[in-house]
């Protein structure tokens, strides 16, 4: 057995003992889930990424829970093969079948020009200042600008935006005043019925929506480490990665 082939089938066991919870989703959406496996509707993830491995000829190095436009669940997965290639595929969770993948993601961010006419049309429009606009891909594997706009002392409007077009793809939604985040040792407890671990750092930070959310790192037993990210306010693991 190769070296590339031993860290492929640990680092699938790893994500098998801790990411079958569905780690972005809230507590209904992990029984949910757990359910669909358990009867046979949606194939358990710790098969998903076994397959995701041996197809690509790499590890897994992150797995993140997506939704389709009709709320079907799937997994973007990141694979880095034994060339040191990086790959980002789209699976559906009850098949297991690729729906999307890097390849099939051809656009790109505009430049400044284009990127200009957009926030001006977007502030002509809302009557508001773009404060932010991030380049991201949505579950269908869709090119789009998450756009947060001021609009005090309202809140900020958030909204995306198509990058080849700079359509608006969803009405604004205005945020509220943030709640406050729970304390570090009660976020702590909320992870001790799904992770196990030594603690190497916690940390309360912000993210690019000014979110706050919790960072922790855990040492596992077979010596990988466990990363986490937990929402600071509804105390669910928005995101997990294990590295070696």
């Amino acid at each position: 057995m190769t070296n590339i082939s031993l860290r492929t089938i640990v680092q699938a066991a790893a994500f098998a003992t801790v990411a079958l919870a569905c780690a972005q989703a809230p507590a209904a959406e992990q029984d949910v889930a757990r359910r669909g496996v358990q009867s046979g509707q949606l194939k358990p993830l710790n098969s998903i990424i076994a397959d995701m491995s041996r197809q690509y000829g790499g590890r897994v190095i992150d797995v993140e829970t997506k939704h389709g436009r009709k709320g079907e669940l799937r997994y973007e997965v990141k694979i880095i093969d034994a060339r040191g290639t990086k790959h980002e595929v789209l699976v559906d969770a009850a098949t297991g079948t690729v729906v999307a993948q890097e390849s099939d993601w051809p656009t790109q961010p505009v430049g400044l020009a284009q990127m200009a006419r957009y926030i001006k049309q977007l502030e002509q429009r809302y009557g508001s200042r773009v404060v932010n606009a991030e380049f991201e891909r949505d579950a269908q594997g869709k090119a789009v600008y998450e756009v947060k706009l001021s609009d005090r002392p309202a809140g900020e409007m958030k909204l995306l935006v198509d990058v080849n077009t700079g359509e608006v793809l969803t009405p604004p939604q205005t945020a509220g005043t943030p709640a406050a985040p729970k304390s570090m040792a009660v976020m702590l407890e909320s992870l001790r019925p799904r992770f196990s671990g030594l603690v190497l750092e916690v940390e309360l930070e912000t993210d690019h929506r000014r979110r706050p959310y919790y960072s922790v790192e855990l040492q596992q037993p077979n010596g990988f480490k466990l990363e986490l990210e937990v929402d600071a306010v509804s105390l669910e693991v928005t995101r997990q990665k294990v590295d070696d």
